[in-house]
């Protein structure tokens, strides 16, 4: 009897000790979950916000920011334009801006390679990259081009 009522109170107590933690955990993972639907529909809506602010039919602008981004460049997209502003190198509205008048003119840009990446850049900031920046740039594109082949 009394080995029982020792495992039922060491049950009890895992019990209550373990449950925050598990709900923690759940928590942490529902919201990188949640942060990363958001991730992913960022760079659409974002490019369509941004057309849309300029003078776009909601649905024109959604269209052509959807046509300009496809589905597997949205995750893509996504990490670089945090990488960016991560290192201070742009901030993710100038490059949702850049983004934007791309694909008003329907250009196709491909920010995996370095030297579109480096126009990019330089024509968002209006100055010449210096060397810091330009290292920053390489080692981004290397990532990209490892990661999204």
């Amino acid at each position: 009897m009394n080995k029982q009522k020792l495992l039922t109170l060491t049950l009890i107590l895992s019990g209550l000790v373990l449950t925050p933690a598990f709900a923690e955990v759940r928590v942490e993972i529902e919201s990188a979950l949640t942060q990363t639907q958001n991730i992913n529909h960022s760079v659409s809506s974002g490019i369509s916000t941004v057309l849309y602010n300029r003078g776009l039919d909601e649905d024109a602008a959604e269209e052509i920011a959807a046509n300009f981004v496809e589905a597997e460049d949205e995750m893509f997209l996504a990490m670089l334009l945090e990488a960016l502003d991560a290192q201070n190198i742009v901030s993710h509205g100038d490059v949702l801006e850049h983004l934007a008048t791309a694909a008003l003119h329907r250009q196709k840009i491909d920010l995996k390679k370095y030297d579109n990446l480096v126009g990019m850049v330089s024509k968002i900031q209006q100055k010449p990259l210096d060397t810091n920046t330009l290292e920053k740039l390489s080692y981004l594109s290397k990532i990209n081009t490892q990661l999204f082949v």
